[in-house]
């Protein structure tokens, strides 16, 4: 059997699944800033596909993928909600679709 190199951070039932189709994968478990490192770069890897599929399915994986990067964070989840709301009182969310396409000084 000939292997290929991943190199990536996948859901915990992964392993399972090449199992089931014959596979063996090697995996390890990562330490806390391998971890956050490796979520970082889910959130990149999730968002560009995103960026190709745009469909809820693929938005899922990118608020998994944030939800998990949120939980290592002191408060979570609920102080990234907290954070948020605030953000979206102080300077509005997206909802008016506003697109700034450029600035200038008053003066000219």
């Amino acid at each position: 059997m000939t292997g290929r190199r991943i190199g990536k951070l996948v859901r915990d039932r992964i392993p399972e699944t090449i199992a089931a189709a014959g596979g063996i994968a090697a995996v390890r478990v990562l330490d806390d800033d391998e971890f956050l490192d490796a979520l970082t770069d889910k959130l990149f890897e999730e968002a560009e596909e995103f960026r190709a599929d745009r469909g809820l399915g693929e938005l899922a994986d990118v608020y998994q993928t944030v939800m998990s990067l949120a939980d290592r964070f002191e408060g979570g989840r609920a102080e990234l909600e907290r954070i948020a709301a605030a953000k979206a009182s102080a300077r509005g969310g997206f909802e008016g679709r506003v697109f700034l396409e450029s600035v200038r000084d008053q003066d000219g």
